[in-house]
């Protein structure tokens, strides 16, 4: 199986689906076989950030009646591509294929308001997450869909929202979780929750799940990049220490990636910019934590 990295935003409008594009089509750029899979049924965006939206070929809902792992190679034939990364994502028009009534949980900040999808991670705990009725049997066919898909990719990158029940259906799966952080206050502020909340499942899930006879996990401390206007030292210093993670970089406003977006051209093309510079310093962290295991 190849390597699998989730992204996860802290807050609204961080540019976590802008940095997972961007992972995506540098290590694509370097070589290796790459996908990419929208894993927010209500609020994701992965397809237009690829400049996907109008084209052809499978969406989530093709795959409602999945049963088993599915075939990577096959089922990526079937997504439509961007710079060499298949995409797959919700439909425009169509939705995900899930049944009606999404219900509070799945649904998170689009329910209830901006704040409720990350306040999740810390107000509830894995075994409270039930009830979901239409998204139950999306949630079961996530890591059958994921599996396959690492199995035939070098890089499989996760775009997640920020519910937890989608990071509990792969946590067994991912091999890194990035939670992109803004600076404003009430950012930094969801943040503590946020990484404290991926933190605790990551460990809880990846432990009580395996079989027993399975050989350990290794543990995963969430990495955390920075994306704000301007970041200062002393900024960069107080995340550390308030959130005792890795801060892996940095990124500031970079209009050509909207620009690019803009015009259907996903970021990380053009090899340059802070993007980038974060997008090709988590892929090489990546690669050492693979090494070094």
């Amino acid at each position: 199986m190849g390597n699998v990295i989730a992204f996860v935003p802290a807050s609204g409008g961080v540019g976590s689906s802008t940095l997972a594009a961007a992972v995506a089509v540098r290590a694509c750029a370097a070589g290796r076989s790459v996908v990419a899979v929208d894993l927010d049924p209500l609020a994701g965006c992965l397809d237009v950030v690829f400049g996907l939206e109008q084209e052809p070929g499978w969406r989530w809902p093709e795959l409602s009646d999945v049963s088993g792992v599915v075939h990577g190679l096959g089922l990526a034939d079937e997504l439509p591509v961007s710079c060499g990364v298949p995409v797959l994502s919700g439909r425009r028009n169509g939705g995900w294929g899930l049944s009606a009534g999404l219900p509070m949980g799945a649904a998170g900040a689009a329910v209830v308001g901006g704040d409720a999808g990350y306040a999740g991670y810390g107000g509830y705990g894995v075994d409270e997450v039930d009830g979901r009725g239409g998204v139950d049997g999306w949630l079961e066919t996530l890591p059958d869909v994921v599996a396959g898909l690492a199995d035939a990719h070098a890089l499989t990158v996760l775009d997640l929202p920020r519910d937890p029940a989608v990071l509990d259906a792969v946590a067994l799966l991912v091999d890194a979780v990035v939670v992109v952080v803004g600076t404003q206050v009430p950012q930094l502020a969801a943040a503590s929750a946020v990484v404290s909340g991926v933190r605790g499942l990551l460990h809880r899930l990846r432990d009580a799940r395996r079989p027993w006879e399975a050989e350990p996990l290794l543990p995963i401390e969430p990495w955390v990049v920075l994306r704000g206007r301007r970041i200062e030292a002393d900024l960069e210093d107080l995340v550390m220490d308030e959130l005792d993670v890795p801060l892996v970089a940095t990124v500031g406003d970079d209009r050509r990636v909207v620009a690019d977006v803009a015009e259907g051209l996903p970021p990380g093309l053009h090899g340059r910019g802070d993007v980038v510079r974060a997008a090709d310093e988590l892929l090489l962290r990546l690669t050492d934590q693979a090494v070094a295991a």
